[in-house]
């Protein structure tokens, strides 16, 4: 016995040790573990709260910016600006002012009343130095009201009248978060608001003053504090770090009460994110150096934070305390074991104690285990036990491998380049992202990151340094945000545009051992970028032209017009008969070269029909074949049962003579022509390459030459207007410029495929219908006619040259140079059989909406005239139903023929109401018989 107690002491005092080194070593590790997942998860679920809670402010203010922009149009706006500024006029509702700024007033109380976040809105006026003229408002009980006129204030005092007023039309400003000022700051409660303003114009333009709504942030704030987990403090606050939420009330808003309290001072960590306004998640720590788990948002468009906090202490201290509880327990309970198993192993020998001494050895080389389960005594206790560690210390190991899997699945799932670097900026860790980047042509070998890649400036040119590439950047603390690059890979001999982000990672002592680097392949975004550029630039060139040619086409009506009357009068003088004719095949030239920069600017007045383009080719085919030249071979390959398209047949006549033109210049000894069409589909992966095509069925006209070929530098300019390969002398440079323009406006697509030397082909995609091909229209008979026209035209010279027209061919006419004007005389009665009026007219009231105007006086038949047509009756280039044009420069037949033409038709009918359709309605239309006694 005395042996036995003897050895059962020893056991005990070599196994004890053993078993409790043991358990604490392995639970140690899943502290460690544990604590690293924690941080990380507890981290990440604070974010995700703030930025809920910033999206959450960022979609109020956005709602109500969107509800003052939508208000400035709202009905009544237009007669109190017009009324504000002349009280004596009448206007055609028959209000007074004050009964319009009553109706307006019971509009907002209603919107006030359906939103409770709204605290007040109102209307301020440019004159009488910014006074307010209506202001809604909700008071201390939550009733809403309209404040008497004599409580109104002035406004100009204040900043936000100053920014808000000079803000451009469309736009709205969102001042800082601030307490109401109405009834002092230092008020209490305190009530923080933001102010969401937005400038009101007049009908005429003219800035008439702005509408302002208040936004009481109280509620929101609560549902910001309520939503906090415990443990957790939620902070708001504005770009220089103030407090305009803090548990403590007395440090909100101390910026406006004379005791200044901003979060830098709390957490001088924070400093650079609120600087940059940039987003942060981390542990920091405060100015007592205690760490906290910090999530750092900011919502959008709102000039202002949320912060979220929790102390280090409490993500550790639940961790510690379950650790504990369970590692005590599990050495207790191992020691009772070990003290137990030495007694039985003295009494069983040798035979389980090698078993045991294996199985151990067999867990710590990872292989499976043998243990005496039934053994019993001592030894088949310790190995139950041991059998119970094992198994948890695998859980734990297995736990970590699914954490290193899910990273791993979604470093596979991202399409970025994702490395991770040590100190020393080697790269330890690359997704499958990256590896594809650096990946070499097939069949040679992968080389390491540093070896494959070349990194360069955004110029592609300019070798980036090494210390300021973004890895090394992030190891020197630095957080790298969108900075762009190209990076050359080696083996691949290709370059790849990058946009690159790194951020240091920091242990827990804060100190930096190693940093992730983040690049993404922006390849095909900057190529679509520079596309777009190619468009907007062509877009911008085309405006230009449009609006010389509206102006020179004023001018061409005269001059042509005039150079017609002298040449009926000059018969009999060949010499001065000679110098008109001059006059008119130089106003035809002009008038020539202004329908090609109308035609590139997408401006010219279109008539599509529903035509063969077949038919169209071979008309072409045969034109081609007498003027092209026979050293030029002219071939024809046409798709049966070709799709019809929606287009102007003569202006796809001119485009491909245009373009068959170019082809001839391109091959000036011999070549071929080749003219091709078929159906095509446009799918949404070649939408995607080019932005402007609308994916969908297109009827495709080729034109292909075996020609000297564009070099690759120029094929972005080629529908350039004047731009030309040709030697100087030969070409305007408006041939393809004139082609792009007509298909682009016709809904269509154009695309050039060109190689130096080898030849060029451009096709046309054009618009395809399913309806039937129309028939070629039939010219009518030139005219004159004894009725009345009214005549509307703001340019002198052509107001009397149309005078000087249309009275020789026997109309009577009433001249006026303005909208307003015209409207005046329809207003007394005047008696005229057609509205013949001019499209861009200045006064308020342009071509169509004169007509919409006259139209709901009295029954009226318009026809119109215009050198510019982007305007309200074009859509896309297409004239409205029912509407007639006459384009300028014009003849006198023309312009006989288009008279009669209108006179002869149905009366006019607008297709869209505008402006002008709201001008014509009553006061009981626009404001309820109930709202109308409300607001007198």
């Amino acid at each position: 016995m005395r042996n036995g107690l003897n050895l059962s002491t020893r056991l005990t005092i070599a196994i004890v040790p053993l078993v409790v080194l043991t358990a604490a070593s392995v639970g140690y590790l899943g502290y460690r573990n544990l604590a690293t997942v924690a941080i990380g998860r507890t981290l990440a679920a604070i974010d995700t709260t703030a930025t809920s809670r910033a999206i959450e402010l960022a979609s109020l203010v956005k709602n109500v910016r969107a509800d003052v922009t939508a208000f400035r149009a709202a009905i009544g706006l237009g007669e109190m600006t017009t009324l504000s500024r002349n009280p004596s006029l009448q206007t055609t509702r028959g209000w007074t002012l004050a009964e319009w700024r009553a109706g307006v007033g019971q509009r907002l109380a209603g919107e006030l009343e359906a939103k409770p976040d709204l605290l007040k809105y109102r209307l301020i006026g440019l004159a009488d130095g910014g006074r307010e003229l209506v202001r809604v408002e909700r008071q201390r009980n939550g009733a809403v009201r309209v404040v008497p006129d004599e409580e109104l204030q002035r406004a100009s005092e204040r900043d936000l009248f100053a920014q808000a007023i000079n803000v451009a039309e469309g736009k709205s400003i969102v001042s800082p978060v601030e307490l109401d000022q109405d009834h002092g700051a230092t008020t209490k409660p305190h009530v923080p608001v933001i102010r969401v303003s937005a400038p009101v114009f007049g009908p005429d333009g003219t800035q008439f003053g702005l509408i302002v709504a208040h936004i009481d942030l109280r509620a929101a704030f609560d549902r910001v504090t309520g939503l906090a987990q415990q443990g957790r403090v939620v902070y708001v606050i504005n770009n220089n770090g103030d407090y305009l939420l803090h548990p403590d009330k007395t440090r909100e808003f101390g910026f406006e009460l004379g005791r200044p309290a901003r979060i830098q001072d709390d957490f001088p960590a924070l400093v650079e994110a609120i600087a940059k306004n940039r987003e942060r998640t981390s542990i920091v720590e405060d100015r007592n150096g205690t760490p906290f788990g910090v999530a750092l948002e900011h919502a959008d468009g709102v000039a202002l934070s949320i912060v979220e906090t929790i102390p280090q202490r409490i993500i550790l201290d639940a961790i510690m305390t379950a650790w504990l509880s369970s590692t005590l327990l599990g050495c207790a309970f191992a020691v009772l074991i070990a003290i137990g198993l030495a007694l039985v192993m003295a009494r069983t020998m040798t035979r389980p104690l090698s078993q045991m001494t294996a199985a151990v050895s067999s867990f710590a080389d990872d292989r499976p285990i043998d243990l005496p389960l039934a053994t019993g005594g001592e030894i088949g206790v310790l190995a139950r036990a041991f059998q119970k560690m094992a198994l948890d210390s695998r859980d734990k190991t297995a736990a970590i491998r699914r954490e290193k899997e899910i990273f791993e699945r979604i470093m596979n799932a991202m399409a970025e380049a994702v490395l991770l670097i040590d100190r020393k900026g080697q790269v330890i860790y690359e997704s499958p992202g990256a590896v594809k980047l650096r990946s070499p042509t097939p069949g040679r070998p992968v080389r390491p990151w540093a070896e494959a890649i070349d990194s360069f400036l955004e110029d592609g040119v300019t070798p980036l340094p090494p210390d300021r590439r973004p890895g090394q950047r992030a190891l020197q603390g630095e957080t790298v945000d969108q900075i762009e690059l190209v990076l050359h890979v080696r083996d691949a001999g290709r370059n790849v545009e990058v946009i690159g982000n790194a951020q240091p990672i920091r242990n827990a002592a804060g100190r930096i051992n190693g940093a992730v680097v983040v690049y993404k392949d922006v390849t095909e975004l900057k190529e679509a970028e520079r596309r777009l550029h190619q468009a907007q630039k062509l877009e911008a060139i085309g405006q230009l032209t449009g609006g010389v040619a509206h102006d020179f086409n004023n001018m061409l009506t005269v001059i042509s017009g005039t150079a017609e009357i002298l040449l009926e009068e000059l018969t009999d003088r060949p010499n001065l008969s000679n110098i008109a004719k001059m006059i008119e095949q130089a106003a035809e030239r002009g008038a020539d070269l202004t329908r090609q920069l109308l035609a590139f600017a997408r401006k010219q007045p279109l008539q599509p029909r529903n035509v063969d383009v077949n038919a169209i080719v071979l008309e072409t085919e045969q034109l081609l074949r007498a003027t092209i030249g026979e050293h030029i071979q002219v071939d024809v390959r046409l798709e049966q049962d070709v799709d019809a398209a929606r287009i102007d047949p003569s202006q796809l006549s001119s485009a491909l003579l245009n373009l068959a033109v170019n082809a001839r210049d391109a091959m000036p000894i011999s070549g071929k022509l080749l003219l091709e069409t078929g159906g095509v589909v446009l799918d949404n992966d070649y939408a995607q390459q080019n932005p402007d095509v609308r994916p969908g069925r297109y009827v495709m006209i080729a034109v292909s030459d075996t020609g000297t070929g564009i070099p690759a530098e120029m094929r972005d300019k080629v529908f350039e207007p004047f731009f030309t390969t040709k030697s100087l002398g030969n070409g305007t440079g408006l041939g393809l410029s004139i082609v792009y323009g007509f298909v682009k406006q016709s809904g269509g697509h154009v695309k050039i495929y060109s190689e130096e030397n080898q030849g060029t082909t451009i096709k046309l995609y054009l618009p395809r219908t399913d309806a039937a091909i129309d028939s070629a229209p039939i010219a009518a008979p030139v005219v004159g006619g004894s009725e009345t026209i009214l005549l509307v035209e703001d340019d002198e010279l052509v107001r009397q040259f149309a005078i000087a027209q249309l009275q020789g061919l026997g109309y009577r006419t009433i001249a006026v140079c303005d909208g307003p004007s015209a409207l005046k005389e329809v207003e007394r009665g005047a008696a005229f059989d057609l509205l013949f009026t001019d499209v861009i007219m200045p006064g308020g009231l342009n071509g169509p909406q004169l007509a919409e105007a006259v139209a709901r006086i009295r029954p009226v038949r318009v026809l119109f005239t215009s050198g510019y047509t982007e305007n309200a009756i074009l859509h896309h280039g297409r004239l409205d139903p029912g509407a007639l044009l006459l384009s300028k420069p014009y003849r006198r037949s023309d312009l006989a023929r288009m008279v009669r033409a209108a006179l002869d038709q149905e009366y006019y009918v607008p297709a869209e109401p505008s402006a002008c359709a709201v001008a014509a309605k009553s006061p009981d239309q626009l404001w309820p018989s109930t709202d109308r006694a409300a607001g007198a």
